[in-house]
């Protein structure tokens, strides 16, 4: 039933952020009108593209910060002004359609298009048509995402907090901390993580494997996880985040479980030919969501990885949905680092010998 107390408050909001917006319509107001492609994906025939457009300032700055002025950016981010109603051009092929975007100024669209044979990663074009600045050019951006190609062997879908990132998700004050205080250039990774994603997704050199990062993160941190995997190079995913607002439906009252929950399970659905691999951590819920992934999809797992960040108790609860999973016909490794993940899938056939050896030497120099 909905909280009577958040429903006015997401009035109120709506109300505010409209006549905002409408004020700026009429008189030309805006700071910056930009749009953030998130990467997206696809296949032959159809590409699913999501992305916001915002006017705010300053916010896609990422280098040598102080802590004073990361944390300044990271707020400017949580409160950046959407704009809702813009209409965009989104070209996909040399097919153009047109969308709007939603109260939260979000769009989300799926493109029917032809797609040749090709590499992983490909580009639309999204244009804002309206509403535009005066004396500036049109917005427009180039929009990535991935069509897995014909030797592509499965999907890779990890967690991004304490599976890739250091963040410490389970302590809510360490992990407002860890957000507030870094930008892309300062956030960690776990050693070696870069150098094991690519040895699970690259073939000959080349990126074939598409990857997908699900977080129960907001969408207001989408730039600082991006910026952060290219810094530490990690390979770039299509990522899925939370909205955040007052909004029932949205980041105070969706679960973390029931989110990536749907997110895989869309992923899943719109590559029916593809296995995957799913990575995660112990310290929130991914053993138990990629334990029912498993059961809801027979034969779609390939394997299941999960890092060990918490204790003796919780890890006999993560050893219990291991002999489930296991007993399902898919290898589940409880690992306590990102070689002995390597060494697990070198087991499984899923990276060869030499890769191992590529991980433990990034880890070692990484550390």
């Amino acid at each position: 039933m909905p909280n009577p107390f958040l429903s006015a408050l997401l009035s109120v909001e709506r109300v505010v952020d409209h006549s905002i917006a409408r004020v700026r319509r009429r008189f030309d107001l805006w700071d910056d009108l930009h749009v953030v492609p998130y990467h997206g994906y696809g296949d032959a025939g159809r590409v699913r593209l999501r992305g916001r457009v915002l006017d705010d300032e300053e916010v896609d700055h990422e280098g040598e910060l102080t802590r004073w002025e990361s944390a300044r950016l990271t707020a400017r981010r949580y409160l950046s002004d959407e704009v809702p109603g813009a209409r965009l051009a989104v070209t996909v092929a040399g097919r153009t359609v047109e969308t709007t975007t939603d109260e939260d100024g979000y769009y989300d669209l799926a493109v029917e298009a032809e797609l040749a044979e090709g590499d992983l990663w490909r580009e639309a074009t999204v244009r804002l048509l309206e509403p535009v600045e005066a004396d500036h050019a049109p917005v427009e951006v180039a929009h990535r995402f991935q069509v897995p190609p014909p030797d592509a062997r499965f999907l890779l879908i990890s967690d991004l907090d304490d599976t890739v990132l250091r963040t410490g998700a389970t302590d809510k004050l360490r992990f407002a901390r860890v957000v507030l205080l870094n930008n892309a250039t300062t956030r960690e990774v776990f050693p070696g993580v870069g150098a094991f994603y690519r040895a699970l997704c690259d073939q000959d050199g080349r990126p074939t494997n598409p990857v997908f990062y699900v977080s129960s993160s907001p969408w207001n941190l989408y730039r600082q996880f991006v910026g952060t995997l290219e810094h530490r190079n990690v390979p770039p995913g299509a990522v899925f985040l939370k909205d955040f607002g007052v909004d029932p439906g949205k980041f105070i009252k969706t679960g973390h479980h029931a989110h990536k929950l749907e997110r895989i399970e869309e992923v899943l659905r719109f590559y029916p030919d593809l296995p995957a691999i799913l990575v995660g951590d112990s310290g929130q819920e991914d053993p138990e969501i990629y334990q029912r992934v498993v059961a809801r999809f027979p034969g779609r797992v390939r394997a299941v990885f999960v890092r060990d960040v918490t204790g003796p108790a919780r890890d006999r609860e993560v050893d219990q949905i291991t002999r489930d999973v296991e007993a399902r016909g898919v290898p589940m490794r409880r690992v306590a680092s990102t070689v002995e993940a390597a060494e697990a899938a070198a087991e499984l056939g899923l990276v060869d010998d030499d890769a191992v050896h590529r991980v433990r030497w990034a880890a070692e120099r990484e550390a």
